[in-house]
Formats: structure tokens, sequence, C-alpha cells
């Protein structure tokens, strides 16, 4: 490879006026099949959706149905993605839901609208009658999931407290409503009585598709809704018997026939909660605010956190006892059920790979980021400490101030209590920037990366199947100035990954969007030499499971203090240092691109002789996400 590179750059030197004129340099390396991909925000229309009359709409498309999205699925089939949204008050006529209904491209990613239904049949705004279809017991709406076999989509709804059944045309995509479950039924109600509960959430279908799970944080309950058994030969043969009734349309099966019955009436399905919720429900063990559902890919296990009891809960449901709980996990575990962890603390969302073989846990303990990583066994599906990732603070440099004697001292004595906290409890994780939050996980198709999503930066992972470890490959961020620029994820709620693997999608409630990521090309050098004209060739990969080659080019930026008003000291600010022009690489393959120094950064490189930049892949529409930014170091090559 070294060779190939000096070959490059002496090559590089007689071609400046090329590159100057923006032409992009790519000298061919054998197939990269094997290369980590890059991950990023997709570019165009088609890989962000505003709800109606939202600002940036220049940049982004427009989702009619789109209202405070907060949860959203894609169908098996990647046709679709779903996306739910409301309002959940105390006065119903101050509550909403909505669905909206999205179409999404499997070759690139995109997504656009395609229809929508709401619980009052407008979009949201007070009057705009006619935009969606009008369909009832969605208020709240907080929570969405698609049958395995992609026929039946299922949305609960926190203010209706419900969940409602819709057939899907897997042709179109469009949602016709079978039925609703609803705990209190009002006179009149379209629903079936049933133990659902006050803020269900959350929903999730069992990997035979027999089983509908469904919790509620705010009960701290879950739920449990089972197939009907087929009836017997003695009731099959007495139907044949009384056969002269006219032909009726064909009943719901399976699952779906819960939702299929008439209005009215009560099923008493299995559940479990806090106290058992005073006799209606078995009794749970650590399940205050129980919530974020999750199965083991063998179907074997169900995984649900338990914020307010930071723990997880394990559950092992069987056709006799669909919500059998079997242990937990939590930290300084009581004698019972649970077991102890070192480093869960306050889980909130958790994402299994798709091998099964571990567990990533959101933890909000830190103020910051922080993954915990645990270790699933096979056989019994229990859970065990691995490791953790947090956040590192960006350096601080400390600026001379004019500080009066009793501001000194309050100084001394903050450093001295933090540096004994420290030593206390020292930080064993993997420390990493742009982890400054993390709202939502998920894991590629092929299980091996891990994406973190938070309310303002995003970090992509490479995952090691053998350990679980994470080690970081980029990231981006709206504070973090080591990482590149990131779109707005102001409220991330959820993220769902597409049936290839290939593309993540982030419902944002504060930035009332939904927003499509997807691997790509990506920059793989850590290290490049750079000549003495400010021109260094970077290695860039094209996954080899992309639909299109990689066009795009690469980006740096590097970290610069400057000098904030009086008083403030220094701030350290992300600028521009260079960039390449477009790149063309077929999927599967990578290539050396050259990039040139801009004015400043050049000057930087040949006072230090080294110079520190993230470099990044901004790739054009169509042609996969733009890669967060990688950790760059040029040094300038000898004479």
């Amino acid at each position: 490879m070294r060779p190939m590179k000096r070959r490059g750059l002496q090559e590089a030197s007689k071609m400046g006026a090329l590159v100057a004129a923006a032409c992009a340099t790519a000298i061919a390396f054998a197939p990269a099949a094997a290369a980590s991909a890059g991950f990023g925000a997709i570019k165009g229309p088609g890989g962000c959706l505003l709800e109606t009359g939202q600002a940036g709409g220049a940049e982004c498309g427009e989702g009619k149905g789109l209202f405070h999205p907060s949860a959203l699925a894609v169908s098996p089939d990647g046709a679709n993605v779903y996306v739910v949204g409301g309002i959940s008050r105390s006065k119903v006529d101050e509550s909403f839901g909505t669905i909206a209904i999205l179409k999404r491209n499997p070759a690139t990613g995109e997504i656009s609208d395609d229809g929508c239904l709401s619980s009052d049949g407008t979009d949201g705004r007070d009057g705009a009658s006619g935009i969606c279809a009008a369909s009832p017991s969605l208020l709240g709406a907080n929570g969405v999931t698609v049958s395995p076999d992609g026929h039946t989509v299922f949305v609960t709804a926190s203010a209706s407290a419900s969940v409602v059944a819709y057939t899907r045309d897997p042709a179109t995509g469009a949602l016709t409503r079978l039925g609703c479950l609803q705990s209190t039924l009002r006179p009149g109600s379209p629903c079936i009585g049933a133990n659902i509960f006050e803020g269900s959430g959350a929903p999730l279908v069992s990997a035979s598709g027999s089983t509908l799970y469904v919790a509620s944080p705010q009960e701290g309950t879950l739920s449990a809704f089972t197939e009907p058994a087929p009836p017997g030969p003695a009731a099959a043969s007495e139907a044949v018997a009384s056969a002269p009734a006219p032909p009726a349309p064909p009943a719901p099966a399976g699952l779906a026939s819960v939702f299929g019955a008439p209005p009215g009436g009560f099923i008493r399905n299995a559940c479990i909660a806090v106290n058992g919720y005073d006799g209606d429900c078995a009794v749970g063990v650590a399940m205050q605010g129980v919530g974020a559902l999750t199965l083991s890919p063998d179907g074997k296990q169900l995984y649900a956190v338990a914020a307010a009891s930071h723990a997880i809960d394990e559950f092992s449901p069987t056709a006799a006892e669909p919500l059998a709980e079997i242990g937990c996990l939590k930290q300084a575990a009581p004698k019972g059920l649970c077991s102890s962890s070192e480093v869960l603390q306050e889980p909130t969302q958790l994402a299994v790979s798709p091998d099964g073989h571990n567990v990533y846990v959101a933890d909000g303990s830190t103020g910051a980021g922080r993954i915990d990583i645990l270790t699933r066994n096979a056989s019994t599906g229990s859970l065990s400490d691995a490791g953790c990732v947090d956040y590192l603070p960006p350096p601080v440099k400390e600026e001379p101030n004019e500080e009066d004697e009793e501001e000194k001292a309050e100084r001394r004595e903050r450093e001295k209590a933090e540096k004994e906290k420290s030593a206390e409890t020292p930080d064993s994780c993997v420390r990493v920037p742009g982890l400054e939050d993390v709202q939502s996980l998920a894991v590629s198709g092929d299980g091996s990366a891990v994406y973190a999503f938070g309310s303002s930066s995003a970090v992509s992972f490479a995952r090691d199947a053998a350990s679980g470890a994470l080690t970081e490959t980029g990231c981006a961020s709206d504070e973090d100035a080591r990482c590149t620029a990131m779109p707005d994820l102001k409220g991330a709620q959820a993220a769902a990954v597409s049936p290839d693997g290939r593309d993540v999608y982030v419902a944002t409630v504060n930035a009332k969007a939904v927003l499509a990521f997807g691997v790509g090309a990506s920059v793989t050098s850590t290290a490049a030499a750079a000549s003495r004209s400010g021109l260094a060739h970077v290695s860039v990969a094209c996954p080899a499971h992309l639909a299109r080659p990689c066009r795009g080019q690469v980006l740096l930026t590097r970290v610069v203090r400057m000098r904030a008003r009086r008083g403030a000291g220094e701030r350290r600010v992300r600028v521009a240092a260079g960039r390449s022009g477009v790149f063309a690489i077929g999927a599967g393959d990578r290539a050396l691109v050259t990039v040139r120094l801009y004015g400043s950064a050049h000057g930087a490189l040949l006072g230090e002789r080294r110079l520190r930049v993230t470099a990044s892949v901004r790739a054009e529409r169509f042609a996969g996400g733009s890669a967060f930014g990688r950790r760059l170091l040029l040094r300038l090559a000898r004479r």
C-alpha cells in the first residue's frame, strides 16, 4: 500500500492543475468487500421529510401526515415506513394522533409521502380537513409495529389507551382499519375491551407473528395478545354441517383475528405488572416504567427496559404463559430474581445484535451519552456485563481571567471535589467524541455496525462480532467540533433499520421530521502524507452491497481556537480545511482520492509539519449516505 501512496503523491504533483480545476483523482485499489462502510445522512428531499408548514423545505420534502413523530417502523418487504405521532392531553378535544404512510425506495433508501390517517382527518392543523383519512382511537399515537408477514400494522395510542390494527396492502402500503382494543370503553366505542393500560406504547409482534406485546411505562404493565387456538375437529365438522349460509368475506386469520370481533365485550388477555396491577395481572419484578421492548433474534426471549427501576427485564414467552418473567439485570440488585450489573445504571433504550450475542443499552446516567455493552447467553438468554462506551469531552484550555480570592478558592474546592469523585468512581468505559447523548440505538442488518443517535449528535461504531466491543468509526455533531456537521436531530425519539440493513430512519419529535441515513462511501485512511503543495491522497471505500456506484466529494475540516468576546476566553470552532473533486467508485471497490488543502490549513501544515483534520464524504443524491467524519492525521512528506 505504501509504494502505491508514494506513487500517487508523485503523480498528484504533476496533476495539480487538474485538481485545482476540481477534478477528483481516483486510483483503483483491489475490491473492498470487507471494508467498513461509511454511514450518514441521505442527501436530497428523499432523505428528510418535515411536517407541513415547517421551515427547511428547500432541503427536505414534505410529509403531510407527520405530526410530532415519535415512533416508526419499516415493513418487512422494505417498501414502506410507517410513522406515528400525536398529542396526549387530559382533555379529549386537545388530543390528536396520526399515522403517516411513507413510500421507501429500496435501491436508494429515499422516502416520500404516500398518505396518512389521523384521529380527525386533519394533519394536526385546526381546520385542515380532508388531508388524512379519519380513523378513531388514535389519540396520542405513540407506537407502531408491523407483523412479520407484512400484512398487519399495529398502532398504540396513549390518550385513547388503545391498540388499533390495520390490514396492509403489500402492493400499495395502504392501511384499512381492522379493529381495536381499548382499556375503558366509552359509550359507542368501536373497540373491544382488554387488559391494556393508560400510556400504552412500544408495541412488538413476536417472530412467529402469533403474539403482540404492548408496554405501558405509565402504569408499569406489559400486556400480551395471542392468536386464538384453531378450532377442533368437532367444531370444524359442525361448521360444515350448517353450510347453507351465504358466503361471508374471509375472516381475519391469526393474531389479526383478535381485532376482528364485533365491538364491545372484553378480552381477558395475559398481563404482568408492578404489584400485579392490584390483582388484574401477574406480579412482575423491577418493572416500574417498563417499555422499549425488543426480541432476541431466535424469538426465545423478550427484553424490556424498566426505566424507573433502572433495570432490564427478561421474559421467556411460551404458548401456556406468554409473559413469564425469568430474570432481570440492574445495578446492586437485591437477592431475588435480578442479577447485578456493574455497568448498567439508567437504561433508556436497547438493541440486540442480529447474531444474538450482544445487547446494547442507551444509558442516561452520566448526563452525557453512554452505551452499555452486554453479553447474551444464547441458551438461557441471560445478560452479563461486557463493557461500555461514553462521551469524551473536548480538551479545555484554561484562559487567564480576573478572579477574586473567593472565586479562586471556590474553583480550587470544586476541582478538588471533582478529582476525589473521579478517584472514587473511575471511568472504565472507552471514551469517544460526539456521543453527547443517546436517545436511540440501531444495529446494522449484518451486525457489523452500531449507530447511536442523540438530540444533536450521532456516532457510528464498528462492532467486533466475537466480543461485542465497539470502535468509533465516525461522528457528526452540532456542538462537538471534532465531528462533522449534523442534520437537526432535536428530540430524536426512535430509530428503525430497513430489512436489508443498509438504511436507518429516525423520528425527531422536536425537529418534527423523519430523517433517513444510509451506508455509503467512507474515508478509510487514518493517516496520509501530504505534499508541500498541499495535496494528499486518502483511501475511500464503496460498500459492496450498494445498488449503485459511490459518487461524491471528500471534505476536510479542522478545529481552530478563536478568541471569544472579552472575558470569555477561547472557543473551539470547526472550519473547512480542504476538499477533493467529485469521485466515482464502483460498489465493492476502493480508490485513492486526491484532496487539496485550503490556504490556512496548508499554512498550518507547513508550519507544524502535521495537521489533524476530520475527513467526511458528501455523497451525491442516489449514491448512498454522506459518511460521518473520521479523524485523519496529515504529515508533511519529505522532499
